[in-house]
């Protein structure tokens, strides 16, 4: 069987996005659980699949792979899965194209960046993130969240699609982050109405069960 070799940690949104397309696409996988803060992505023979030494990282027919948008797009090309994921059209993935080359800056940037500083980066080092950066930080939150809640309030997906794509997959698992923290989604309805869409589904549910056992209740 063409089974890929999955490289994930749990508590690691873009892993969570990889997994939950393979559930979804019905790619046959491997996942092989990679601790970050257990050291399993500083080995050698970790560091000869991601030379950056970061999850997600796949292998595929001897091929490695890391960074998550270019496993996600790689995984829809390779097999044989739905057009939805990532369309053959060329405007339609031009639009799913643009939000995963956007969303690293923003989307990511304000979610999971915020949170490494605010909880994980004092906890390993004892540095506060001070206050200027918080405020930065908070700012670009703000705005990405905007914009994306502005594309749901006309549209069903994010990258406008009319079906879900990988750039909803991606979003999702980021958003859901700032569950760890008592967000207050409501200001942002049209997301709430996506992500409450997006979490019904068995596969996401599946992909963010361990996260979910530490989190606080969302304000959804």
């Amino acid at each position: 069987m063409d089974t890929v070799k999955v490289y994930i940690d749990w508590y690691s949104q873009p892993s969570r996005a990889v997994a939950a397309l393979c559930l979804l696409a019905n790619i046959p996988h491997e996942i092989i659980e990679t601790q970050l803060f257990r050291g399993d992505t500083r080995t050698k023979e970790f560091q000869a699949i991601s030379p950056p030494m970061t999850v997600p990282a796949i292998v595929h027919q001897e091929m490695p792979l890391y960074e998550s948008h270019a496993i996600l797009t790689y995984l829809s090309t390779a097999f044989n899965v739905a057009d939805h994921w990532y369309p053959k059209d060329p405007k339609q993935r031009a639009n799913v194209d643009a939000y995963l080359h956007w969303h690293h800056g923003n989307i990511r940037y304000g979610c999971a960046g915020y949170l490494y500083r605010k909880i994980i980066k004092p906890r390993l080092t004892g540095r506060q993130i001070t206050p200027e950066m918080e405020k930065q930080m908070l700012a670009i939150q703000h705005k990405s969240l905007k914009y994306v809640d502005e594309i749901l309030m006309n549209n069903h997906y994010v990258a406008k699609t009319k079906e879900m794509s990988i750039a909803d997959i991606s979003c999702y698992c980021e958003i859901m982050q700032l569950h760890l923290i008592d967000f207050e989604y409501r200001q942002y309805p049209f997301i709430v109405r996506w992500m409450r869409e997006i979490g019904e589904i068995p596969e996401v549910k599946l992909v963010h069960q361990r996260l979910m056992k530490m989190v606080q209740k969302p304000k959804l």
